[in-house]
């Protein structure tokens, strides 16, 4: 494997990412009851969704590791940021995917009293705070990329307005529609993001 391949494959993986992003945000049930919860459909969503948090974590090393020193302090605060962001998620989404449905089945009330797990506990301050780091880190990698031209300024423009959008349609204030609108956009962003990478990486080596 070259550096010419392994970016392409990053380049590959941000676009599956951002693709399944956007569907299982806009696909995602409405409704918390103990019986959406345990049908199929939910554990597919969320299994998409798995799929696009480890491509995309996954594809952006790939991307983020020959370009280091060229996106510069920002890229790497904003590396370490959605690297953190992105595993706390994907703890969540884990429960979502293998716990929440069996609890849903066998212990419906836990289900009912609770929903999906996003608001018991502590995990009501740490699943918001895994969404704030999130889209802070794809901001700010995206803002390194751009000063390191590794990135085209449009494309870096459209993911620092999509994460911060994003993080809106997450927050209190954005309600479920804006939280669909946005994950399309920030999904529609990752995929950019992809198509960019690949044809950088094809004209010029990714050390340069």
């Amino acid at each position: 494997m070259n550096v010419s391949t392994f970016t392409r494959a990053g380049s590959a993986g941000m676009i599956i990412s951002g693709i399944a992003l956007g569907y299982s945000y806009v696909a995602h049930p409405h409704h918390m009851a103990p019986e959406i919860i345990a049908a199929p459909f939910w554990i597919a969503i969320h299994a998409l969704f798995a799929l696009s948090l480890i491509l995309g974590l996954l594809g952006t090393t790939a991307l983020y590791a020959p370009t280091a020193l060229r996106a510069g302090r920002w890229g790497f605060a904003g590396y370490v940021s959605l690297f953190i962001g992105m595993m706390m998620i994907f703890g969540l989404d884990y429960y979502e995917v293998l716990i929440a449905p069996y609890l849903a089945v066998h212990y419906p009330q836990v289900i009912a009293d609770h929903g999906a797990g996003d608001a018991m506990g502590a995990i009501a301050i740490f699943f918001p705070l895994a969404g704030v780091l999130t889209v802070l880190g794809y901001a700010m990698l995206a803002y390194g990329w751009m000063k390191g031209r590794v990135l085209s300024r449009q494309v870096a423009l459209a993911m620092i307005f999509a994460s911060f959008a994003f993080g809106f349609g997450l927050s209190p204030l954005g309600g479920l529609m804006a939280a669909r609108i946005t994950a399309a956009a920030f999904g529609l962003a990752l995929i950019a993001t992809g198509v960019s990478a690949w044809r950088s990486f094809e004209q010029r080596p990714a050390t340069a």
